[in-house]
């Protein structure tokens, strides 16, 4: 089943979100945008999960 994120249900303010087949897809985009956008070098783990806890089933 396709997943879908909205960036700013984590990171007040940014529009970007991203839907993709799985949820091994939507976290390599949601990676490839948290080091392209908000220069994250590493994701903490406490963010990982509140991202886990915003992804929707499309």
């Amino acid at each position: 089943m396709a997943k879908k994120f909205a960036c700013g249900d984590v990171v007040n303010g940014c529009a970007w979100s991203v839907t993709a087949k799985d949820e091994k897809e939507l976290f390599q985009k949601i990676s490839e945008h948290a080091k392209g956008v908000h220069k994250m070098s590493t994701i903490p783990d406490e963010i990982i999960q509140k991202v886990k806890s915003k992804i929707k089933d499309v």
